[in-house]
């Protein structure tokens, strides 16, 4: 089966046809934002498929790489970090402390806890899947001039920060 996609400008065109009221509010650029980050999702989820890793643990590990040395934070702080619900984090915790990629020490603060670290073996592996998605994204913004990525960036920060206002909302 081909799973080449039909082009936003024949999107368009079946809008303005067959459901002329979408099409006089639906903005190209809008779908074609859909598209990328559709398109860029899959391209990470294959690099990252070559380091065994699925997008959470990545992002989870690569959350822990962030902390300064040596990299262990609680769940509560790694959830403020990745944004993702505690009932999540936790089957994802518990992937990568069976693979050896974090550990759960106790919380020398509250006996009741534990917190989460990264292991060399995890710190290993996130940092080779990192120069792969480094490569991905510059290849992504390669066809780029600098004039062009901050004038993107600055778009994209305005549209970021009115959609998380809303969230608030």
């Amino acid at each position: 089966m081909d799973d080449r996609r039909i082009s936003i400008e024949e999107l368009r065109q079946q809008q303005r046809d067959n459901w002329p009221e979408v099409y006089a509010v639906a903005n190209p650029a809008l779908l074609r934002l859909v598209r990328l980050s559709d398109l860029i999702h899959r391209e990470a989820a294959k690099t990252l498929q070559d380091a065994n890793l699925l997008s959470a643990e990545f992002d989870v590990l690569a959350a822990l790489r962030r902390q300064t040395a040596p990299h262990i934070v609680s769940p509560t702080e790694l959830c403020r970090a990745l944004l993702i619900s505690s009932g999540g984090l936790t089957k994802v915790l518990y992937r990568l402390q069976e693979r050896g990629l974090i550990s759960r020490p106790p919380n020398p603060n509250d006996g009741r806890s534990l917190l989460v670290a990264l292991t060399d073996a995890g710190k290993s592996l996130v940092e080779l899947a990192m120069e792969g998605i480094m490569a991905l994204h510059k290849q992504q913004v390669g066809g780029l001039s600098e004039k062009e990525l901050t004038a993107l960036d600055q778009v994209l920060e305005k549209m970021l920060q009115q959609a998380e206002q809303r969230d608030l909302d």
